[in-house]
């Protein structure tokens, strides 16, 4: 982890950045390097996608004071028989996490790869 990243974490507590770096690692394993990565400060959160636009942008991590987002930028269109995601947004949804206990990687992972995949096909059209 590159010391850009360590240092955006250490602005919150040690169990967010903890549920945070759980969940780069996982995210970065899928999306990168096909992908870009970027740290968008103003909006406190790390982004994976092509561009930085709602076009290009495909998920995110925003650690929260108490919780950690994994969202995605078009996850109304996403396939989620788990019911995992959460957000009556036009598109966008979320996974809420509490605690680095909570995570389950096989489901995550799961999603990041059905997100990808969406992105691609929206690509093509």
């Amino acid at each position: 982890m590159n010391k850009e990243i360590e240092d955006f974490f250490e602005q919150f507590s040690p169990e967010v950045s903890n549920i945070s770096k759980i969940l780069l690692e996982a995210t970065a394993q899928i999306m990168l390097p096909k992908n870009k990565m970027w740290i968008d400060q103003a909006d406190k959160m790390i982004t994976f996608g092509t561009e930085k636009n709602m076009k290009g942008e495909i998920c995110y991590i925003k650690p929260l004071k108490d919780s950690v987002n994994l969202g995605f930028f078009h996850g109304a269109n996403l396939d989620d028989p788990k019911k995992l995601l959460q957000g009556t947004g036009k598109l966008l949804r979320h996974i809420k996490f509490r605690k680095s206990a909570h995570i389950d990687l096989y489901e995550v992972s799961a999603l990041l790869k059905t997100a990808l995949k969406e992105h691609h096909d929206r690509q093509k059209k």
